[in-house]
């Protein structure tokens, strides 16, 4: 979000609404005049923060996708921004729901996890921030790896057409699947091969973060407060012609 997007918003709004601007306020005061919320004082920074919320969503999409960290594809889905406000200010929610599975791991993704390290092991690059306690793996994650060699296998044999690139990793993979007499047995090794050398980390989050509230969005949010004053200038204008 930058300030001609934030313009664009302003210029939208104003052009629509112009002296005949209205909101649906929450009441009526003892004088008949409308009450508005807080919020409903300010559409224009509304609209310009939920904006800015699909941008910061893309971005993270965009990111996942350039580091090569998808899997099940759940890190893909994110919440629609929601923009909630106070007397003190408005807040902007972005990303996972709390509570949900996603919250759990993203942060492993994003900043990566140690590995305790041992005989042939090819360390990851890492915040450390995180670290893996114990060499060997529990039962939920070779259940996870398990579940997804299934998902690999599945998507492996429906590719038939390019061999370049990635799917090439992909078919090499279906014929290590192909030749495994225990999916199980193969699972805990891959557990283990990430116990060892731990997850690589893709900033995937922080980087969204320093790449959409920048300076430029402090700017977007200045132009759209002005907006906002214009309206509100002009709908005092109207109640006080009536």
């Amino acid at each position: 979000m930058n300030r001609a997007q934030a313009q664009f918003i302003k210029d939208q709004f104003l052009s629509r609404f112009s002296s005949q601007y209205k909101t649906a306020a929450k009441g009526i005061d003892k004088e008949g005049n409308k009450v508005l919320t807080f919020q409903e004082q300010f559409p224009i920074i509304e609209e310009t923060l939920i904006r800015a919320g699909l941008d910061f969503n893309n971005t993270i999409r965009k990111n996942l996708e350039k580091a090569k960290a998808i899997s099940t594809g759940d890190l893909l889905d994110v919440s629609a921004p929601q923009v909630t406000s106070t007397q003190d200010g408005f807040t902007l929610s972005v990303g996972y729901p709390i509570n949900s599975k996603q919250i759990e791991y993203y942060d492993f993704i994003n900043k990566g996890v140690a590995g305790v390290g041992g005989k042939n092991a090819k360390p990851k690059r890492n915040s450390g921030d995180y670290r893996f306690k114990s060499k060997f793996p529990n039962r939920k994650m070779a259940a996870s790896i398990f579940s997804w060699l299934n998902t690999a296998r599945k998507s492996i044999k429906a590719d038939k057409v390019d061999l370049s690139g990635v799917q090439k990793k992909r078919r090499k993979l279906a014929k290590v699947l192909d030749e495994a007499t225990n999916k199980k047995r193969l699972a805990y090794a891959i557990s283990s091969a990430i116990k060892r050398d731990g997850i690589r980390a893709t900033y995937y989050f922080d980087r969204a973060i320093t790449e959409n509230f920048t300076k430029d969005f402090k700017d977007a949010l200045s132009v759209a407060l002005g907006g906002d004053i214009i309206l509100q200038i002009r709908q005092y204008g109207d109640n006080n012609s009536n």
